[in-house]
């Protein structure tokens, strides 16, 4: 099994928070993984994503072409990314309007959703639909990888 994701959006949106609580997870889960991040000089308010591979074999390299799925946090990184997400999209409604693969577009509901935890929402939306981590890793992640606000977080996952 290896499983390659892009999480994408803007600086400060908690890209790189959801990308390194997903490889933390994988990590206790007991699976290898990868995590590589990439983003603009201004990081908030520019671009953002990581690169997160999940295996159970040795992982050769963290970069990839095509992925296997996209958290896109907003339409500017659905229509970069989709192109490159083999089966499943993750993203909000503006951003499910874009995708050109309808199919393969699970839309997560963030309005009324407090800002800060849209990353949240969406990394436990993907979750649910994958299983790529365990409930009890991801919450653990959580826990390791947050400074603050760890409840929160957990609670906006919904898993």
């Amino acid at each position: 099994m290896e499983y390659r994701v892009i999480i994408s959006g803007f600086g400060g949106q908690g890209v790189l928070f959801a990308g390194k609580v997903l490889a933390q997870a994988a990590v206790y889960d007991g699976v290898n993984v990868s995590w590589l991040p990439s983003y603009d000089p201004e990081m908030r308010g520019g671009t953002c994503n990581c690169r997160i591979v999940v295996s159970d074999k040795e992982i050769s390299s963290p970069a990839f072409s095509e992925a296997d799925a996209l958290i896109a946090m907003n339409v500017p990184s659905a229509e970069r990314f989709s192109p490159d997400a083999a089966s499943l999209i993750v993203t909000d409604a503006a951003g499910g309007e874009v995708c050109k693969d309808g199919a393969k577009v699970q839309v997560v509901d963030v309005v009324g959703c407090d800002t800060a935890l849209i990353n949240m929402a969406m990394l436990g939306a993907f979750i649910a639909k994958t299983g790529i981590v365990s409930r009890d890793s991801v919450h653990a992640a959580i826990r390791s990888v947050a400074k603050t606000g760890a409840q929160e977080d957990i609670d906006a996952l919904g898993i």
